[in-house]
Parts: C-alpha cells; structure tokens; sequence
C-alpha cells in the first residue's frame, strides 16, 4: 500500500509473499484500536471510545511482527502463536481496507489492512484457531 501512495507500481501478492521468504523486511499499513493499548477519546457526558490509530506491522522472517503507530508514540511486539482471521465488519472511511482479527500469545487484536495485503498477512499469521 504504501508503494500505491507513491505512485509505485503495486506489486503483486505473490511478489510480496516471495520477497518475504526471501528475508526482505516489508511494512503493511493498517488502523488498530487495540494493539499496543487503547487510545481512548472523550465523547462527550463523561463517555469514552478507543480511538482508531493508523501505523504499520513491520513483518521479517525468523521475527516477531512489530506494530509501530504512525505517530511513534506506541509500539508493541506480537508474539507467536498467531492466527488472523476476517470478521466481515466495514472499516470507517476505507474502502480499500479489511477488518480482521489477530491473535496472538498475548490476546486478541483488531486490525484493519488493505485487502491487496490480506494474502501476505494470512501467510505470515496463518488462520486463527477456534
């Protein structure tokens, strides 16, 4: 995706999936609420809703994926053992991205990604286990 905002050529699934298993670090952009901890905002009445924060998942073979939010104020490391799977939901303001669900040793996340990523992204993480 970040290849697409500037103005680079997409690369195929296929590309991305072979670059990965080749060692070469890739980035997935993506909006989470959840991983590396809430951001939550006022809503008014004393109400509050996490907040849905932009970043990426830097993914390397032989470690572990690291969420860093675009402002560089939270990251957080997902430790194995992964699945990843789709919950069907619509995300806000993106067409062009996929809610799923991540989990890992440490819990279950919210992710959205961009669905030319979802193939990447379900190699690297596998499908959930029920």
């Amino acid at each position: 995706m970040l290849l697409r905002w500037t103005w680079v050529r997409r690369r195929t699934p296929a590309q991305d999936i072979e670059d990965f298993r080749n060692g070469r670090p890739l980035q997935v952009v993506g909006f989470t609420r959840s991983i590396g901890g809430a951001a939550m905002v006022s809503v008014g009445r004393g109400k509050q809703i996490a907040r849905l924060r932009s970043g990426s998942l830097r993914l390397v073979v032989g470690e572990e994926p690291v969420w860093s939010d675009r402002r560089g104020s939270r990251s957080a490391t997902l430790r194995p053992p992964f699945g990843i799977k789709p919950t069907g939901e619509r995300v806000p303001m993106a067409p062009k991205f996929e809610q799923y669900e991540v989990v890992t040793a440490d819990g279950t996340y919210d992710l959205a990604i961009p669905k030319k990523d979802a193939e990447l992204m379900r190699y690297v993480l596998g499908p959930a286990q029920k």
